[in-house]
C-alpha cells in the first residue's frame, strides 16, 4: 500500500487497482478519498490556480486508467518478467503516471504546441528513471493526439555511448576504473554527443514520414551494435521526448581549470558540452540522491533486473562497486562540479522508499 512522506497510508483498495477500476460508487468512494489537494505525489501535478474537484478528477482518471489498463499492464509485465512490483502497477499508474502524464501533455500543449517537448530525468544509478520515462510514454501515447501532436518516446542517453574502441583511447585522459572488465562508460566525455544533437533536431522537425536513427547501446557487449540492432529507429512525428540521464541539468557553468589535471578536469570539459541539450530541456525531473552505499546497492538490483530481461549474467558485486567509485567518487569533486542539478533547473523533485516506489513530489524552483 502506499504512503505518504510521514508513513500515512493512503486508501486505494486492491480493486481500484486493477479491473474494478470500473466507476462504480463503491470504488469512486476510494478514489476520490485518495485524489486529494494534499497527496504528497498528485498534489504536485495539479494546475497552477485550478480549483477541481475529487470527484470530478477521479471520473475523468478512472475513464483513463480503465483505457489504459490493458496496454500498460502488458507493457509492465514484458517490462518486468519476473512479475515483481505488478500488485504496484495500477497504483502507481493512479497515482503518479497519469497525474504526470496529464502535466506533461497540458505543457506541451500550452508551451509547445505542435512542437517538441522534451523533459529530462535526473537521478542516480539504479533509481528508477528508465522505469518512469518508459511508463510515462505508454501513458502519454494514449492521452497524444498523434495526428496532430506526434508520439512520445523515452530514451537513455546510455544509448548514445561511444563504441568501446573509441572509449578506449578516453583511458589515457583518466576514464579508467581501474579494475579490469569493468567499462569506462557513463561519465560527460564518454557519449556521441553530436549524434545524440543531431537526433533532437530531427525530432524537432520530424513528420508523420520521417525516420530517425537512433543510438541503440548494447551494454552486454558494452559497444554500440552492429547489424540489424545497430539502431533503434523512431518513424513519424515526435511530440514529446522523454530523456533519461543519470547527471541530466548538471550545472554546466563549471572552470575545468579549478581542477588539477585528471579525470576531473576532463569530465568538468565535457560537461560543458552538454549546455545546449539541457538548455533544450522544458522541464526536469530529478530523484532525490542517496548515500553511495545505497546508490551500489540498487545498481546491484538494477543488474539483476537487466540479467532476467536480457538472461545473462551481469557485471559482480566487485565489479559494480569499482565502476560506481569511477562514476560517483572519482569524477567529480562535488563543489566544483556535480551530477546533481542546481534547484533553480529543477521542475520536481521526488523521493523514493526502499522498494523504489516513488512517496512524494514537490515542485522545485524552476517556473513553467
Amino acid at each position: 500500500m502506499p504512503t505518504t512522506a510521514g508513513g500515512e497510508a493512503v486508501s486505494v483498495n486492491a480493486g481500484a487497482r486493477d479491473a474494478e477500476l470500473a466507476g462504480g460508487a463503491a470504488e469512486l468512494a476510494e478514489l476520490v478519498a485518495a485524489t486529494r489537494d494534499d497527496d504528497p505525489i498528485q498534489s504536485a501535478f495539479s494546475p497552477a490556480g485550478a480549483v477541481v474537484p475529487p470527484r470530478e478528477v477521479a471520473r475523468e482518471r478512472i475513464q483513463l486508467a480503465q483505457s489504459l489498463r490493458g496496454p500498460f499492464a502488458a507493457w509492465w509485465r514484458s517490462y518486468f518478467p519476473g512479475g515483481e512490483g505488478a500488485s504496484a502497477s495500477m497504483t502507481d499508474l493512479w497515482r503518479l503516471y497519469l497525474p504526470f502524464g496529464q502535466w506533461i501533455l497540458r505543457e506541451k500543449r500550452r508551451r509547445r504546441p505542435g512542437e517538441l517537448f522534451v523533459i529530462g530525468f535526473n537521478g542516480s544509478p539504479g533509481a528508477g528513471k528508465t522505469v518512469l520515462t518508459n511508463a510515462l510514454a505508454v501513458v502519454l501515447n494514449h492521452l497524444l493526439d498523434r495526428e496532430a501532436e506526434g508520439q512520445a518516446i523515452a530514451r537513455s542517453g546510455d544509448d548514445w555511448y561511444l563504441g568501446k574502441s573509441e572509449r578506449e583511447l578516453l583511458i589515457r585522459q583518466g576514464y579508467d576504473p581501474g579494475l579490469p572488465g569493468v567499462s569506462n562508460r557513463a561519465l560527460p566525455g564518454t557519449h556521441d554527443l553530436d549524434w545524440l544533437k543531431r537526433n533532437l533536431l530531427e525530432m524537432e522537425r520530424s513528420t508523420h514520414r520521417s525516420t530517425i536513427r537512433m543510438g541503440n547501446f548494447d551494454k552486454k557487449s558494452d559497444d554500440q551494435p552492429t547489424g540489424p540492432d545497430r539502431y533503434f529507429e523512431v518513424r513519424g512525428k515526435v511530440g514529446v521526448f522523454l530523456f533519461d540521464l543519470w547527471f541530466a541539468g548538471a550545472d554546466t557553468d563549471v572552470d575545468p581549470m579549478r581542477l588539477p589535471d585528471g579525470l576531473r578536469r576532463r569530465v568538468a570539459e565535457n560537461l560543458r558540452q552538454w549546455r545546449t541539450v539541457f538548455d533544450r530541456m522544458d522541464a526536469l525531473w530529478s530523484f532525490n540522491w542517496p548515500s553511495f552505499e545505497q546508490m551500489v546497492q540498487e545498481r546491484e538490483m538494477q543488474e539483476r533486473l537487466a540479467e532476467q530481461r536480457r538472461g545473462a549474467r551481469g557485471m559482480s558485486p566487485e565489479h559494480i562497486r569499482a565502476f560506481m567509485s569511477y562514476m560517483i567518487e572519482r569524477a567529480w569533486d562535488w563543489q566544483t562540479t556535480s551530477p546533481i542539478p542546481p534547484d533553480r533547473a529543477i521542475t520536481f523533485r521526488a523521493w523514493r522508499d526502499t522498494n523504489h516506489r516513488v512517496v512524494a513530489v514537490r515542485r522545485a524552483s524552476r517556473a513553467s
